[in-house]
């Protein structure tokens, strides 16, 4: 959680030995004193890290410290440059150069010691005159964002009246600046350009300063030659939020006792005050503490950034995403398509496709792999900005670099965040219900409603792609060569019939049976929720580590009849699989069954396209195929296609790619499993599709091409449309409609 309070920085390190436990002390020469850093409190300087109570600055290996010593009068030492021994929370300090070496002048006098960080050879002999600045504009780096605070801080320390010994000196160092956390939110998302901190009440307030100088002694700052300014400006980019604050550092320099200051927020070049502060009456601004300032600024709309609405044209359960760095946002207000329907005993109305979630969460993601050692866990979206708003929108961010993955995102009705889900046994959500779920296909440049991207034939049209995939078949050639990891990515999700949520597809094409892959039975996909975390799964020696699919039965799929009981209907296990999304229905035959469950994905003798319902997985304008439109797609079960070996997949006519995914009896089990073959080794060659149901019967319906086992290029291919018990697995292949 983040902090809430101001964060000491207090100053440097605490003993003389190295992080590995090495006692990094070295011989001293004839009379050489060794100096080592102290203070009380969290451990700080040169590489800043953000914890859960501080700012914690370690020492870096080589850091310069300058060092003034002196002895009854005598100067022993004047800005003689000594380094760190180690990298660090705690470090000594050697002379940098054997010419400048400060020694003990006798073995009773009292020594006195000024040091400071960081070091510079215009320090000259001068221990009253050190030069310091707080630069009037500062520059956030995205990939370092403390980098600023090392940059700009100073520390200082005194260390008076010590007599010869053989320990090494203590110094006990102390920040001579402040920071400045800035937690900002706007109300429209926006780039943001930098923020400013400036005193309004008094415009010659030093708030930073250039060229001024600090005598070590007492720590007094004169800035009588220096050029000063009554603010500083952090130039930065990033995005801001109206959910969560953007945090941005800064130096500035103490004091300004009951000044007034504003935090202004820069945005397509205009200038946002978001924050008006008074430093305290007593003692102003506290040196060498972070002081948090926060607040929201109002934009005008037409400085924010735009926010692509995936839902514009039409709710769905499946959407499409192709650009990095980019805003998006659906209406999650809504179930499905939200349309009213009867069709069959399948019957709803727009009341009851309305739900009003609380908060939404990344249920799990995958992302395209090319190798499985290890195996990439990068997420499609960035976690920490999926957030359902009062709207009825679900909003996300892509990163910076795109990743292409399947992400499932549920709308729960609590407000509860990642680390506050609990589950049972089974991994099922127990302190909050899942009211829908959607899956965003995130794809590099891939729109599925652009022509080129369809087939076309006998009167429909076709996506070119399974439903859930990333690329297509060319774009698995990496550095020329064939890489079948990465070609498993054009398989797609896998689906129960009937069921809008999809589960991953297969996780490679390293061999041409299923169970001698990697073993796994999904490709990998990661939970950001602890509670649904099933762990690691390894097989093969490759590991796919905060899995919320299982390997195992037990840890894929849930009873059906055990969780409903045996006289359940079909709206009971709609209800059941909406609230677990990630669990397999496993019954071993029709799990849906009577009149509402038969028209799940609607009625195939409606019309030639059928009918989509809300728990039809496919985008607006798609649905699952229906068999009028598989008969067109393989000219009544007679197509003219080839196999291309090569590529683990069909080319209908010579030139559509259906790659190989087995489905139904051929891959995947009623509980989920893997328990055939793609192809070759004495089994058949087989990609299966469901359609949307076989007029009303208790079955699930699918559509496979199938190769003899041990095929070849060249091969011929068989067409079979069958029956398959519908709680068995399969790919999508979706046909365009007129909704």
């Amino acid at each position: 959680m983040k902090r809430n309070y101001i964060i000491l920085l207090a100053a440097l390190l605490t003993v003389a030995c190295a992080g590995n436990g090495d006692i990094m002390s070295p011989t001293p020469q004839e009379g050489e004193i060794l100096f080592s850093g102290s203070t009380v409190g969290p451990k700080v300087r040169t590489s800043y890290e953000d914890t859960e109570t501080a700012l914690r600055v370690n020492w870096v290996k080589n850091d310069l410290i300058g060092l003034f010593a002196e002895s009854g009068g005598k100067n022993l030492g004047a800005n003689f440059a000594y380094k760190a021994a180690v990298s660090g929370a705690t470090s000594d300090f050697t002379a940098a150069s054997r010419l400048n070496v400060i020694r003990w002048a006798d073995e009773t006098s009292d020594h006195d010691f000024y040091a400071y960080y960081p070091y510079t050879d215009r320090a000259a002999v001068d221990v009253t005159a050190i030069p310091v600045s707080v630069p009037a504009v500062q520059t956030r780096s995205e990939s370092d964002p403390l980098a600023t605070l090392a940059a700009h801080d100073f520390l200082y320390a005194v260390t008076c009246g010590i007599k010869k010994g053989d320990n090494a000196v203590n110094l006990q160092f102390k920040h001579l600046f402040s920071a400045l956390e800035i937690r900002l939110t706007t109300d429209l998302r926006a780039k943001l350009e930098g923020v400013i901190f400036r005193c309004v009440s008094n415009e010659n307030a030093a708030v930073s300063m250039e060229n001024a100088t600090v005598d070590l002694r007492t720590g007094e700052v004169n800035v009588s030659e220096a050029v000063v300014s009554n603010a500083v400006r952090l130039d930065c980019s990033g995005n801001t939020s109206d959910t969560e604050a953007l945090v941005l550092h800064l130096v500035v320099t103490p004091g300004h006792a009951g000044e007034t200051f504003e935090a202004v927020a820069l945005v397509n070049g205009k200038e946002y005050i978001f924050a008006t502060v008074k430093a305290p009456a007593d003692g102003g601004i506290p040196t060498g503490k972070t002081v948090v300032v926060e607040g929201e600024a109002t934009l005008d709309p037409e400085d924010a950034l735009p926010v692509i609405d995936l839902s514009a044209e039409g709710t769905a359960n499946t959407y499409y995403a192709d650009a990095a760095n980019t805003f998006y946002r659906f209406r999650a207000d809504v179930k499905g398509n939200g349309k009213a329907l009867t069709c069959g005993g399948l019957s709803y109305t727009e009341e009851d496709l309305r739900i009003e979630p609380k908060a939404a969460l990344v249920l799990w993601y995958s992302c395209l792999q090319t190798s499985y050692l290890p195996w990439i866990q990068a997420s499609p979206v960035v976690l920490s900005s999926v957030k359902f708003k009062k709207d009825g929108y679900i909003y996300f961010d892509t990163p910076e670099t795109f990743v292409n993955g399947n992400v499932v995102i549920v709308a729960i009705d609590k407000e509860l965040g990642y680390d506050q889900i609990e589950a049972d046994a089974d991994k099922r959500i127990t302190n909050a219900e899942v009211l829908w779920s959607w899956n965003i296909v995130f794809s590099e440049g891939y729109d599925p409603d652009a022509a080129e991207n369809w087939i076309v034939k006998g009167g429909y049209t076709w996506m070119n792609r399974d439903l859930g995939a990333l690329i297509d078949p060319e774009q698995a050639y990496i550095g020329g060569q064939l890489n079948n990891v990465a070609l498993a990515s054009t398989t797609g999700n896998c689906y129960q019939w009937g069921r809008k949520d999809p589960f991953p597809g297969l996780p490679d094409y390293t061999s041409v049976q299923v169970s001698y892959m990697t073993g796994l039975w999904f490709a990998p996909a990661y939970t950001p929720i602890p509670a649904l975390d099933r762990g690691t799964f390894e097989a093969w020696g490759r590991e796919a580590h905060h899995q919320i699919i299982g390997n195992t039965k037990a840890t894929v799929a849930i009873d059906i009849n055990t969780a409903l009981g045996t006289g359940y209907v079909s709206q009971d296990a709609f209800d059941l699989g909406r609230a677990n999304p990630h669990l397999w229905l496993y019954k071993n035959e029709n799990y849906l069954t009577d009149k509402a469950g038969l028209a799940a994905w609607g009625n195939p003798s409606k019309d030639a396209h059928g009918v989509k319902t809300i728990y039809d997985p496919c985008p607006r304008g798609w649905k699952v195929m229906s068999s009028q439109a598989w008969i067109a797609l393989t000219d009544n079960e007679t197509p003219d296609a080839v196999v291309a070996t090569t590529m683990r997949g069909i080319l209908l006519d010579n030139k559509w790619y259906f790659p190989l995914t087995g489905g139904a009896q051929h891959v995947r089990n009623s509980d989920g499993g893997s328990n055939g073959y793609t192809g070759s080794c004495g089994v058949e060659v087989c990609t299966a599709y469901y359609m949307d149901g076989p007029d009303y019967s208790p079955w699930g319906r699918v559509g496979a091409f199938k190769a003899a086992p041990n095929y070849k290029e060249g091969d011929s291919v068989t067409c079979q449309s069958q029956n398959t018990y519908s709680d068995r697995g399969a790919s999508v292949r979706c046909i365009r409609i007129d909704e």
